[in-house]
């Protein structure tokens, strides 16, 4: 039996200042579900039409196309694929000239939604289920659905936005699953024009149910990911002797990795360390030339990661001297622990407990899955929440990046008005 609300016992939230309660007011969540059945309709599309890494074309012009509709202005980073729109003072601005300076936006918050899919085949049997060999199997369509919502609550209040001089930066981002759209979107001006003093961002759970909402610091490990080719002697599988074996070299490297987990790494230390891909060969009978591993480093002290990462290269090459297959090693990722902070996060606590008094708020969000919005939260204060978006239709429930992964739209609203009321409070305890 998947757990129920009721098997928790929250924490409460914290108070909110009185002048961010009476910006948040009281209305949002019912103002989001009077239009529920928009954002479910929205997140049905964007689910049938998954895309991978930074190359969402058919993704971004759908936002752009619905952020048109609301008369909200934006521009595209990552070669289109990125979209950022703007509520508020620097929307005008922008509007007129595509370009919004600090001073002019006043205070400026942002918030984040990824919407980038997996290549996984989708199992779920919704009837509105990807067909194209990707699946959004976890939940990014629901972030990007639940921004939109909170595009249309913070519209509806862009007046206030104005008179406050605060801007609202609306962040549609590709890439998270690859750990390249952050960065990249940074890399094209993301922090400028205007830049954020605040940011706040969320993630769905599948096997959580409505109304949990799951905070910690750091919440979740950083990650190395790499590539390590290693290059052998091809030939004929009848005889070894005369060729050299890069797939016998693979093997051994990999025992070796592992071993720097069970005998270099303290006991107390959470670090995980996984190849997830090992390719060699095509044929029983060829021996080929080259052997890939690729695989992830996983950990939260940043001392101990940068160890083990010079120590990965220095296994690799021993081994591969000791096999005679020269090795390579390719970074595919680099991405620090997601580490938050704390005013930014109890005062997001304060500001979504005030527009859903009864989810249950709990501090145990800590676990070893990575996720590149540490790049923007090593950049400037950030806060970042789970929320329970188990279906209630089911006992069983499977875990994000499943192919029967399945997500319940009553989230949405949820979620489009704890972005909004993210940014309201912020903005109303941050007025110049």
């Amino acid at each position: 039996m998947a757990p129920a609300l009721s098997d928790f016992q929250p924490q409460p939230a914290l108070q909110t200042s009185a002048a961010a309660q009476a910006a948040i007011g009281d209305g949002l969540v019912k103002e989001a579900q009077a239009f529920a059945d928009e954002l479910a309709a929205w997140r049905h599309d964007l689910h049938r039409m998954p895309e991978l890494g930074n190359d969402l074309p058919q993704t971004s012009a759908y936002i752009q196309a619905r952020l048109n509709e609301m008369d909200i202005p934006f521009s595209t980073l990552v070669d289109g694929s990125c979209v950022v729109g703007l509520v508020g003072a620097g929307a005008a601005v922008a509007q007129g000239n595509g370009v919004c300076t600090d001073e002019q936006a006043g205070t400026v918050v942002m918030l984040r939604g990824d919407m980038d899919a997996l290549p996984v085949v989708e199992e779920s049997g919704e009837p509105f289920a990807s067909t194209n060999g990707c699946m959004h199997a976890c939940g990014h369509d629901m972030h990007a659905t639940a921004l939109l919502g909170a595009a249309r609550l913070l519209k509806a209040r862009e007046a206030a936005l104005v008179d406050a001089n605060a801007t609202v930066k609306l962040l549609f981002q590709p890439g998270e699953e690859t750990f390249e759209g952050a960065r990249a979107a940074i890399a094209n001006g993301l922090l400028e024009n205007p830049r954020p003093q605040a940011a706040f961002a969320m993630h769905v759970n599948s096997q959580s149910p409505l109304g949990l909402v799951l905070y910690g610091s750091p919440a979740l490990s950083g990650v190395y990911g790499f590539r390590i080719t290693l290059q052998g002697k091809g030939g004929h599988g009848s005889s070894p002797e005369i060729c050299i074996d890069p797939i016998t070299a693979g093997v051994h490297v990999h025992l070796a990795l592992q071993e720097l987990i069970a005998r270099e790494v303290p006991a107390a230390k959470e670090v995980a360390l996984t190849v997830g891909k090992f390719a060699g060969g095509q044929a029983a009978n060829v021996i080929p030339d080259t052997c890939v591993l690729e695989g992830t480093l996983r950990g939260f002290d940043v001392e101990l990661m940068e160890h083990l990462k010079t120590r990965i290269a220095e296994v690799v090459k021993g081994v591969a001297t000791t096999y005679r297959t020269p090795a390579t090693i390719e970074t595919l990722s680099d991405v620090p622990p997601l580490v938050l902070d704390d005013d930014m996060t109890q005062a997001s606590l304060g500001y979504v407990g005030a527009t859903l008094p009864k989810a249950a708020f709990l501090p145990l969000f800590h676990a070893m899955a990575s996720e590149d919005f540490a790049l923007i939260s090593s950049e400037i204060p950030s806060a970042y929440f789970t929320f329970g978006a188990a279906v209630t239709d089911t006992d069983e429930h499977f875990a994000q990046h499943h192919p029967k992964a399945r997500f319940s739209d009553a989230e949405l609203p949820l979620g489009a008005a704890a972005y909004a009321a993210v940014a309201l409070g912020y903005i109303a305890d941050h007025k110049e």
